[in-house]
C-alpha cells in the first residue's frame, strides 16, 4: 500500500473496488453463493443433452395414411385413432390446417359402406379445418377394415369416397386410393 503522509496515495476507484477489507463472514458467504452458482451452472450444462436436429421422433415408423384428393397425393403427418364405444374414429392431418376423418361403428375386418343416410360410418375433408364452410362429407364410397392387431393395437385398411360441401353441394372432393396402416389405437 502506498502512503502519503498517512493517506493511501491510491486512485478512490481503486481502493473501493480491490482494497476493501471485509469481514471474514461476509468472504464465506461470497464463496457459497459462488459455489451455488457454479453448482448450478453445472447441473444446467449436464441436463443440456444433444437433443437431435429437432426432427420429431417417428414412434410407429410403420405407420401410415394417404390417399389423393382429386387427384393429388395426400399424406398425413399426424394420426390420431381410438377406439371407443364399439368402433374407430381414424383422423389425420397433413399440417397444413386440414383434417381427413373416418368414423365405423364396429370392430370387425370388413367393408363398411359410406352414404348419406349411414349415420354410423362417416367420412368427411375439410382443407380448412378451422373453417367449417369448408367441410366435405361423404355422400358414398367404402372402409375396408383389413386387419385389427388387438395384441399390439393396430388397425389398417383402404378407403374411398365422394364428398360434397356442406355448404354449397355444387362443389365435391373424390377422396380415392386411402390406405391407413398399421395406426395405433388407444
Amino acid at each position: 500500500m502506498v502512503k502519503m503522509d498517512g493517506v493511501d496515495a491510491r486512485p478512490s476507484f481503486f481502493r473501493s473496488a480491490f482494497c476493501k477489507k471485509t469481514p471474514t463472514f461476509a468472504k464465506t458467504n461470497d464463496m457459497k453463493k459462488i459455489y451455488i452458482l457454479l453448482a448450478l451452472i453445472g447441473l444446467m450444462a449436464a441436463s443440456c443433452a444433444d437433443d437431435g436436429d429437432g426432427t420429431p421422433t417417428i414412434i410407429n415408423p410403420s405407420a401410415k395414411m394417404t390417399c389423393k384428393i382429386d387427384g393429388v397425393q395426400w399424406t398425413a403427418l399426424t394420426r390420431v385413432t381410438t377406439n371407443t364405444a364399439g368402433g374407430f374414429s381414424i383422423n389425420g392431418s397433413a399440417l397444413q390446417s386440414d383434417a381427413l376423418d373416418i368414423t365405423i361403428v364396429g370392430e370387425t375386418t370388413g367393408t363398411y359402406t359410406l352414404g348419406t343416410m349411414q349415420f354410423n360410418f362417416t367420412a368427411s375433408y375439410s382443407p380448412v379445418a378451422s373453417n367449417t364452410d369448408s367441410l366435405y362429407t361423404a355422400i358414398n364410397g367404402t372402409v375396408v377394415l383389413s386387419e385389427i392387431d388387438q395384441t399390439n393395437r393396430r388397425v389398417s385398411g383402404t378407403f374411398n369416397f365422394n364428398a360434397i360441401n356442406v355448404k354449397n353441394n355444387a362443389l365435391n372432393k373424390s377422396i380415392t386410393d386411402g390406405v391407413f396402416t398399421s395406426l395405433a389405437y388407444n
